[in-house]
């Protein structure tokens, strides 16, 4: 009797054992969180990149429109006016589903600062429109998200 009284009462873990797993997931935690943000900031440049898309993709088919007047032909960057400067914006913002830059801003994943970041727009010729997403966090080069 005196030893099935005793394997029932070493069920548990001992404390050097929960003290040596918890030291694994912390190793564990330490080597992927660096992996992960990388990640994240990849995923949120990539859902920036398909706006800037959405948006270049917008002012073609609105400028392919024969009832709308298109801007003319621009050589400097502009940011893009809200959908009460014109039909043409109306029109833009119709199809992306929002009234005003902020609200485009505001779509933004990496970098929502509405006073930092704009949306740009060139029209370089009836064929060609670029759109940039600028400021904030895409102040270089190297980071600007560009779609042409």
């Amino acid at each position: 009797m005196n030893k099935k009284q005793k394997s029932l009462t070493n069920k548990g873990f001992s404390l050097v054992e929960l003290i040596i797993v918890i030291a694994i997931m912390a190793v564990l935690v330490g080597v992927l969180a660096p992996q992960y943000v990388k990640y994240l900031n990849k995923s949120k440049i990539s859902a920036d990149t398909q706006l800037a898309d959405s948006i270049h993709s917008a002012i073609t088919n609105t400028m392919l429109d024969p009832a709308v007047t298109a801007p003319a032909t621009m050589t400097a960057a502009e940011k893009l006016p809200d959908a009460s400067a014109s039909d043409f914006w109306k029109n833009v913002y119709e199809i992306l589903g929002e009234t005003t830059h902020n609200a485009l801003v505001g779509d933004l994943k990496y970098d929502k600062d509405a006073t930092k970041v704009t949306i740009q727009y060139q029209i370089v010729s009836d064929s060609k429109v670029t759109v940039t997403i600028s400021g904030g966090k895409y102040t270089t080069d190297s980071q600007t998200i560009t779609i042409n």
